[in-house]
């Protein structure tokens, strides 16, 4: 970087008569360049050498602290000391050598050293500023944080006091708004703060990029100022600047990476970390930053291997010592976790960094207990520190301890005004405020009044349901109640669960609450029972197994709990992954596809593949396979080890068998997958151009002629193909269109009919000739085509509809029931089959399939009136007539298109139940609005009492 030291090295080479060699050294320096820097200062050295004044003692000490930064930026930290330390041997004395021995003595972790670097520095020139920055961070390292306080206003104050003369010096601006950031932040709120803040970006970050366009540390410390408080956006903007400036930096690498944690953007991240360790194979924080993102990926063992690294690079450091504590807690090794803390004590009696970083990293895991002591820790030994109570206040939001977190959430934003996430959790928690809390024996359920009454009061009587089937399918009682939270909408569910502005999901689980969407604000109904059971299965592993439970294996037995088929798209790609191994994943990488998919057929893999670990295991190691998993995690057991003790394999066997049970998967699945990829009508031209006389590219040709509706251009295509290959079956299919278009059905049946190949049916053909046959009222025929396209698709929604309708004109109920039911088990959120399903069982007199699809219907929508009356009118058939009384008033609280029927099927219970006063009020009420109701008169006389008034 271009600060004092270029201009007192500019100065140097031009009086030794030397060219622009320095110069250019100081900008190869500032754009990562390190290693041409170094051979660049020895080329200058050999040239001033050569010159008449020799190399003079001060270009000599000013070549030294150059090689030195260039050698230290490559990590080869003991040569750039040897270097600074002949040069200080020499003289003549200048503070600048020893503080930068200093600096690099401290990032080392070798105090001592740095002490007495810092004591020379300061002999020579009191008003040394890396000397007097490395003071600082050696007191806030020793927990003397109010002295530090104090050492940092003295950067404030030389900057009010020599503001001119500091302006033009990039290093000094960049070493004063650090400190600047520290004293404000220890000593100012509110407003104050965030003012104060802003000057430090703007006048001394920027005044060090006006002093020096080249000065990459002044928008890298900005951006990490930022990235600190979550504003990804605004760090992003900065960090972009730093990164063009000087892309090498292991600095902006590393900052850049941890904007990709915290987005979960891991690959991302791991790639930057592994580019900042090419330039600078010791940098600690990026081992740091590896050592996070494993964690992130459930990758312990790799995270340890990575703290350990970051200590060896700097045994002081406490974000180090953090990782590694936090590795060993994870890995369940209790003792390496103490010694990581006693180290940390041995260095510092106040460990704020320490404390605070172990905390972050462990409610990551869900480690909620240890994770609080940690936060805890963290703000007694420095009280003032605004990232300590934002995090724990996230955490006891995920444990459902909101009035805590709202405290700490108002005092860590007066704090530290720039964090985003404190802002939009006070938000949230504001919002929250409004809402109501329905009780029942194992929930809370909290929700908006007036907009998801209903849907708590039956989303909690669901649960009640399920509870039983699910503690004892794992054999595990939550000790207390499960918090469900439905947040008003989308916007407000992400806010709640990440305090930032969008999660791609509907529903989110911490093990100690559960939060959703409210499905009145989505675009889409989706089936809410589905997702809170799904949910709610996360609270009972994760709690069982003391949140030691893997993210794959968690959502495999979420899957599993659901129940029905293998969704289709999952098949396809099972098709289409399995055999060629190509993007499959396993144990080392199943967690990414959840967390951070590189494409977005990936999260729905991950998904698949976890529910088949789960079933595999139960295939090859019997029933009891996946609760003996649990415990294995229970008892802290990596998946490795688990594998190994349960079942008595190794890893490597569990997956090569895994992979021999995806290959027998496979071969039982029978949907159709595309063959060919699309093709562009450009290249489509290309190649038929190329090759007239080809069958499949004139069918092609005439297909999408056709598609854009130009059936002129189609007809002689689909002729030509026709000629050149006999009953093709898209040529047929395309004329046979044509024919259909100008109403000639039967010449289109007669074209169609041979082009059918009943081993590999063209699905085209066979829809077109199911389609005709049917119309036709050919119903055996067109039910046979429909059967031979189910056969080679039997989960496709489409050939069980078409047979659904070739049923019901067949007037078979059973068979066309059954279709329905299947098309509902395909779409868990299609509304109108429930519907029809409930209406059917109703005409047929079956009370309990009645119930059943009524209640489904619910589940996807509480709140219409036709399914509370279709499940009162079930619940009637039934005699259970206290709760079809309940549905009819439920239904008629919804304001019903007909509220006079309902009312009438409500007193016909009525009298069932023998309430005749209340059958008699309710049909007064319908023949006070309608005299001549004919239902409702016929009703009254049964009920007796006298005539309504």
């Amino acid at each position: 970087m271009v600060h004092g030291t270029f201009i007192v090295l500019a100065t140097l080479v031009a009086q030794a008569g030397g060219g622009a060699d320095g110069d250019e050294a100081r900008r190869l320096i500032a754009s990562g360049r390190y290693a041409e820097a170094d051979e660049a200062y020895e080329a200058l050295a050999e040239a001033a050498g050569k010159k008449p004044d020799g190399l003079t003692p001060e270009l000599e000490r000013t070549i030294a602290l150059g090689r030195a930064e260039a050698k230290a930026a490559q990590g080869e930290s003991d040569e750039a000391v040897k270097l600074l330390e002949a040069a200080e041997a020499k003289g003549p004395k200048s503070a600048k050598v020893p503080a930068k021995l200093a600096e690099l003595h401290f990032l080392r972790g070798r105090w001592e050293a740095a002490d007495e670097a810092v004591a020379r520095a300061l002999a020579i020139d009191g008003d040394d500023l890396l000397a007097r920055w490395i003071a600082v961070r050696l007191l806030e390292s020793r927990g003397e944080l109010e002295k530090a306080v104090d050492a940092c206003k003295w950067f404030v104050d030389r900057y009010n006091a020599r503001r001119d003369d500091v302006a033009k010096d990039a290093e000094a601006l960049v070493l004063i708004g650090q400190a600047a950031e520290r004293y404000y932040r220890a000593s100012a709120r509110g407003e104050e703060l965030a003012e104060s803040l802003n000057d430090v970006i703007n006048e001394i970050y920027e005044g060090a990029l006006r002093a020096d366009p080249t000065c990459w540390k002044a928008p890298w410390l900005e951006g990490r100022l930022f990235l600190a408080g979550y504003n990804e956006r605004a760090a992003s903007k900065e960090l972009a600047r730093a990164s063009q400036l000087n892309p090498l930096a292991p600095e902006v690498l590393v900052t850049l990476g941890q904007a990709d944690l915290q987005g979960y953007r891991l690959a991302s991240g791991r790639a930057k970390a592994e580019r900042a360790l090419a330039v600078n194979p010791n940098y600690g924080p990026a081992h740091v930053l590896i050592a996070d993102l494993n964690i992130s990926d459930e990758r312990f063992l790799d995270a340890l291997e990575a703290a350990k690294k970051a200590v060896a690079a700097n045994p002081r450091d406490e974000d180090a010592l953090a990782r590694l504590a936090a590795s060993c807690r994870l890995l369940v090794d209790p003792a390496g976790a103490a010694l990581a803390e006693l180290t940390a004590y041995a260095n510092n009696p106040r460990p704020a960094n320490f404390h605070a970083a172990l905390a972050e990293r462990l409610a990551d895991r869900r480690k909620y207990f240890t994770a609080e002591r940690a936060f805890l820790l963290a703000a007694q030994a420095d009280p003032g520190r605004a990232d300590v109570p934002i995090g724990l206040g996230m955490l006891y939001m995920q444990i459902g301890r909101e009035d805590e977190a709202s405290s700490l959430f108002n005092a860590a934003f007066a704090a530290d005004p720039f964090n985003v996430r404190a802002d939009n959790m006070m938000k949230v928690l504001k919002h929250m405020s409004t809402y109501k809390a329905l009780e029942t024996d194992h929930f809370i359920t909290t929700y908006v009044p007036g907009q998801d009454d209903l849907l708590a009061r039956y989303m909690s009587g669901y649960l009640e349901s399920v509870m039983p089937e699910l503690t004892a399918m794992f054999g595990y009682t939550p000790p207390s109640r499960t918090k469900i939270e439905i947040m008003k909408d989308h916007q407000w569910f992400s806010g709640r669960t990440i305090a930032l502005p969008f999660i791609p999901t509907v529903g989110a689980c911490t093990g100690k609450v559960v939060a959703m969407a409210s499905p009145r604000s989505t675009n889409k109904p989706y089936n809410w029972a589905r997702v809170i059971k799904h949910e709610f299965v996360h609270v009972v592993t994760l709690q069982q197994t003391e949140f030691n439970i893997p993210h794959w294996y968690t959502e495999a037995l979420a899957v599993e709990s659901e129940g029905g088929p293998r969704p289709q798209e999952w098949n396809k790609l099972l098709l289409d992954r399995v055999p060629s191994r190509k993007k499959l994943l396993n144990l080392d990488n199943i967690n990414l596809g959840f967390i951070r998919p590189d494409e977005a057929d990936d999260r729905q893999m991950a998904y698949c593949q976890a529910q088949l670990y789960a079933q595999y295991m139960a295939k090859r190691f019997g029933p009891d396979a996946q609760i003996k998993m649990l415990a294995a995690y229970r008892r802290g057991l990596s998946t490795d080890r688990a594998i190994q003790e349960c079942f008595h394999v190794d890893k490597e066997d569990f997956e090569k068998q895994y992979l021999a049970h995806l290959d027998e998967v496979v071969k039982s699945i029978r949907t159709r997958v595309d063959a060919e990829e699309p093709i562009k009508f450009s290249q489509l031209e290309r190649e038929l151009k190329a090759k007239p006389d080809d069958a499949d590219l004139n069918a092609k040709m005439a297909y999408e002629h056709f598609a854009r509706r130009d059936l002129k251009a189609a007809r002689p295509l689909a002729d030509k193909a026709l000629k050149l290959k006999e009953h093709h079956p898209l040529a047929s299919y395309v004329k046979a269109r044509l024919l259909t278009s100008i109403g000639d059905d039967d010449a289109a049946l007669a074209l169609l009919e041979p082009a059918l190949d009943p081993e590999h049916p063209d699905e085209r053909v066979v829809d077109l000739l199911g389609e005709l046959t049917l119309k036709a009222g050919r119903l055996e025929e067109a039910e046979r085509l429909y059967e031979m396209a189910r056969k080679d698709d039997p989960q496709r929604t489409k050939w069980i509809a078409n047979l659904a309708r070739v049923h019901l004109r067949q007037k078979r109920p059973d068979a066309f029931l059954a279709d329905l039911a299947q098309i509902a088990e395909n779409d868990a959120d299609n509304l109108s089959v429930r519907t029809n399903l409930a209406e059917r069982w109703l005409a047929a007199g079956d009370a309990s399939e009645a119930e059943k699809w009524a209640r489904e219907c619910l589940y996807v929508d509480v709140y219409s009136p036709t399914s509370h009356v279709l499940l009162a009118d079930a619940l009637a058939i039934a005699k259970k007539y206290a709760e079809a009384v309940e549905e009819y008033r439920v239904a008629l609280e919804l304001k019903p298109k007909k509220p006079a029927d309902i009312k009438v099927k409500l007193a016909r219970v009525q009298i069932d139940m023998g309430r005749k006063d209340e059958a008699r009020a309710t049909l007064d009420e319908v023949l006070k609005a309608d005299p001549e109701h004919p239902e409702a008169k016929a009703l009254r006389d049964e009920a007796g009492g006298g005539t309504a008034g």
